[in-house]
């Protein structure tokens, strides 16, 4: 609101009270669209994701490498306890 509305102590035009609802409609639509994904295992495992997106073969061969090869990196960081 503006300063000189709140001077003058006039109340919020009907124009805002729409922008304020067609703001909680879309929060309560992203709120439902997080639990849907919550729910369906859409955050389950997102590591795949990137391997998947940049493998251009039809058998998948070099996602599967570069998988292993992530793997073995953490495998050794473990074993040998980091940087």
């Amino acid at each position: 609101m503006c300063p000189n509305c709140i001077l003058n102590q006039a109340g919020l035009s009907s124009g805002l009270w729409v922008a304020f609802g067609l703001c909680g409609v879309f929060f309560v639509v992203a709120l439902f669209a997080i639990i849907w994904a919550f729910r369906n295992g859409e955050f389950e495992n997102m590591e795949d994701t990137k391997f998947e997106m940049l493998d251009d073969s039809d058998d998948g061969v070099l996602a599967q490498r570069a998988r292993e090869a992530v793997e073995r990196l953490r495998e050794k960081e473990r074993t040998y306890g980091g940087t």
